[in-house]
């Protein structure tokens, strides 16, 4: 507004849509900070008889102030404004009302506010202010801003009491949004809250973000409630697919070498800036097959990374007994919130890795082989022997020597000596 209108806005002031209040629209206003709420005459109607229009400010309990604007004058410019005709009767009228405004006491000075349609076409603005214009005489109106007719002393018997809920129009009432907008705006409204907490720099995603959920309440969105429910998801939607560029990188089984060893759990930040303040919390199903850490059943790590990269955080492990054991591994901000889907998958503990069973088997197979080689090797140097004896026979003595011993009964030859 002071970029382009070079006016300083007041946001002190709640504008109910057409005007119409009940006591739970001054609560949501003075709620939402707001001490000054814009009425409409039609609404806040003067039930104590006056002859005259009274000042627009008065007060309507617990600090607040209702500024009641003129329904008629506010009004004016509505409908097809692009004729001559038809805008030449609007101006005309507006002129003749704001006389017969001047002309009910002429006596007592009076702030009259115009409150006309919130979303104007280019042929009703030209309209209004072809009708402002005409007033810049001064001849019986003087022009006002809105917080100095707020601020303005108000008539004492001017009407101060807020219409009941049953007086609020139907047909606005019809037009409100349902129960499940709300609860879809809190709901992304949480996410908000949780998600800026990690965030070096959260003012690049809660301002804007906080713009669109404003954006989501308010009442433009009056009898357009498709267009209101897909700009809503698409708030949701965007806000949830940055988050989801946070999170755990999904890890196939992981096998243990021994008896101790160290799992790896990645996690990924895709943003554009900065995460801080994240706790990874990795946690074993069975404490008593695999422990972390700590000796115990769950194991934390504060998680620190920069935008655009990936962080691998490992944890200890001690396995006391044999099988598989399934792990958890979920983030959470430092308050203890989970953040994103937590990742599962599964530990095989076993003293004798694949890569050991692998190196033993091939000796085991290296053994075999040797055998079988020096099985072949013997076989075939007994075969070459066998061929090279072929036709001989056995080696047996041709004259075998007779037996002369003194035990045989023959006598000794000449020149023997007979050993006794």
């Amino acid at each position: 507004v002071e970029t382009i209108l070079h006016v300083k806005p007041s946001t002190d002031f709640a504008w109910p849509v057409d005007g119409a209040i009940d006591p739970s629209i001054v609560d949501v206003a003075t709620s939402a900070g707001a001490h000054k709420v814009i009425a409409r005459s039609d609404s806040l109607q003067e039930t104590g008889g006056l002859p005259y229009t009274p000042t627009a400010a008065r007060p309507i309990g617990g600090g607040t102030t209702a500024v009641v604007s003129d329904a008629r004058l506010s009004t004016a410019f509505q409908g097809n404004m692009s004729t001559a005709g038809n805008s030449t009767l609007a101006v005309q009228k507006f002129l003749a009302l704001t006389l017969a405004l001047t002309e009910q006491d002429t006596d007592t000075e009076r702030s009259i506010v115009v409150a006309p349609q919130r979303m104007p076409t280019v042929a009703q603005a030209q309209s209004m202010a072809a009708a402002l214009h005409a007033l810049d005489d001064e001849r019986w109106t003087q022009p006002l801003g809105l917080v100095d007719a707020a601020e303005a002393k108000p008539d004492a018997d001017a009407t101060t009491g807020v219409p009941g809920s049953s007086q609020y129009p139907k047909k606005l009432r019809s037009q409100e949004l349902p129960t499940q907008a709300f609860q879809d705006i809190k709901s992304t409204q949480v996410s908000l809250n949780d998600f800026q907490v990690i965030l070096t720099h959260p003012e690049r995603v809660v301002t804007p973000f906080g713009n669109a959920i404003n954006r989501s309440m308010s009442t433009s969105w009056r009898g357009s409630p498709l267009k209101a429910q897909q700009y809503r998801d698409s708030v949701r939607t965007y806000l949830q697919g940055l988050v989801n560029e946070v999170q755990l990188i999904s890890k196939s089984d992981v096998t243990l070498s021994g008896r101790s060893a160290t799992i790896p759990v990645t996690v990924q930040n895709r943003l554009l800036q900065g995460v801080d303040h994240l706790v990874l919390r990795l946690k074993s199903e069975n404490a008593t097959r695999l422990k972390l850490n700590n000796g115990g059943a769950v194991a934390e790590q504060p998680i620190r990374i920069a935008g655009g990269h990936s962080q691998s955080v490992k944890f200890d492990a001690d396995a006391n007994v044999n099988g598989q054991v399934q792990m958890t591994a979920q983030l959470y901000t430092e308050d203890g919130t989970p953040y994103g889907e937590e990742m599962t998958f599964t530990v095989k503990v076993s003293e004798l890795t694949p890569t050991v069973l692998l190196v033993i088997a091939g000796g085991l197979l290296l053994l075999v082989l040797a055998g079988i080689r020096m099985y072949t090797h013997r076989k075939r140097a007994n075969a070459g022997g066998a061929a090279g004896d072929n036709g001989s026979g056995p080696e047996q003595p041709s004259d075998p020597t007779p037996d002369t011993g003194p035990e045989s009964g023959a006598p000794s030859g000449p020149g023997e000596k007979v050993e006794r």
